[in-house]
C-alpha cells in the first residue's frame, strides 16, 4: 500500500526492510515508500557499541527506523532512535495498510473501476484525514459525516461503507465511567442540564442518584472509544467549571 506522501519527513517512523549489509553500515527500502532506500551507519544501528554491523541485523529483515537526515536525495535512518512503542506502533499501521489493499481491490471492483486511480480519489484523502485507510475503512460507518468533508460523491461513500461491512469487523467496544458534578447555586439543576446538553455522538450520560451520572462511551475499536470519552469528559468539565460547578470523573 503506498503512503501519500512522495517522501517521508525527518522525524518519521518507517518501516524499512534490509537489502544490503556491510561491516560499516545496511541499506534498507522504504516499505511504504515506491522506489526509496536509505542508509543506516553503524552508529545508528544500536545503543550499544557495534563492531560489525552484519553481526546485528539480517538481510531481508524487517524493522522500523527513524528517518534522521534527507539531503540532496539521500535519506539517512537510525535504529536505535526507534522506542518500543513507536516500533509497534508503525509495524501496526504498516501491517494494517497491507489489509487495507483488499479493501482497495474490493472498492475498484463495485466501482468498476482501476485500482490505482482509486489511490488519489480515495486512499490517500483517508490516511491523510484517519491516519491510515484501514482507519478510514474501520471508521466509514460511525464516522459518515467525516467521510462527507472529504468526499462530494455519495455513491464512493455509499461503497466504502459497504466495503468496511463486509471485510471489518464492526463490533462495538464499550467503555465506562462515573461523574460526580455538584452546583451549589439555587439553579443547580438548570446549570446541570447546561452542561450535559452537548453529549457526543457515540455518548451516553445517565442519572444514578445526586450528585452521581454514568457515562458510557462507544466506538469500533476500544481506541475510539476512549477519544470519544475523553472529549465528552473534556467538554463536560469545560462547561462545569465555566458554570461555578465541582466535576470529577472516574473510570468503572
Amino acid at each position: 500500500m503506498r503512503w501519500y506522501k512522495d517522501r517521508p519527513d525527518v522525524g518519521d517512523m518507517v518501516v524499512v526492510r534490509i537489502t544490503d549489509i556491510d561491516k560499516n553500515s545496511a541499506y534498507a527500502d522504504l516499505e511504504e515508500y515506491e522506489g526509496l532506500s536509505g542508509l543506516i551507519h553503524i552508529s545508528e544501528v544500536s545503543r550499544s557499541w557495534v563492531q560489525d554491523v552484519s553481526k546485528e541485523i539480517d538481510e531481508g529483515e524487517k524493522t522500523v527506523a527513524q528517518v534522521i537526515e534527507d539531503e540532496d536525495g539521500s535519506i539517512a535512518l537510525s535504529l536505535k532512535r526507534v522506542k518500543d512503542g513507536q516500533k509497534r506502533e508503525a509495524m501496526s499501521r504498516w501491517k494494517k495498510e497491507q489489509k487495507a489493499e483488499s479493501f482497495v481491490e474490493d472498492l475498484a471492483d463495485r466501482l468498476n473501476t482501476d485500482k490505482e486511480d482509486l489511490y488519489e480519489k480515495a486512499v490517500f484523502p483517508l490516511q491523510k484525514e484517519f491516519g491510515t485507510s484501514f482507519r478510514g475503512f474501520e471508521l466509514a460507518v460511525g464516522e459518515e459525516e467525516r467521510l462527507k468533508k472529504i468526499f462530494d460523491d455519495e455513491d464512493l461513500i455509499e461503497k466504502i461503507q459497504d466495503v468496511a461491512r463486509d471485510n471489518i469487523n464492526l463490533k462495538q467496544e464499550k467503555l465506562e465511567g462515573e461523574i460526580e458534578l455538584t452546583f451549589l447555586s439555587g439553579d443547580g439543576v438548570k446549570r446541570i442540564k447546561e452542561v450535559f446538553e452537548d453529549v457526543g455522538d457515540g455518548v451516553e450520560v445517565k442519572y444514578v442518584s445526586a450528585p452521581k451520572y454514568s457515562i458510557t462511551a462507544w466506538g469500533r475499536n476500544q481506541e475510539m472509544a476512549k477519544d470519544r470519552m475523553d472529549e465528552a469528559v473534556d467538554t463536560f468539565r469545560a462547561k462545569a467549571e465555566e458554570l461555578d460547578g465541582e466535576f470529577e470523573f472516574s473510570k468503572a
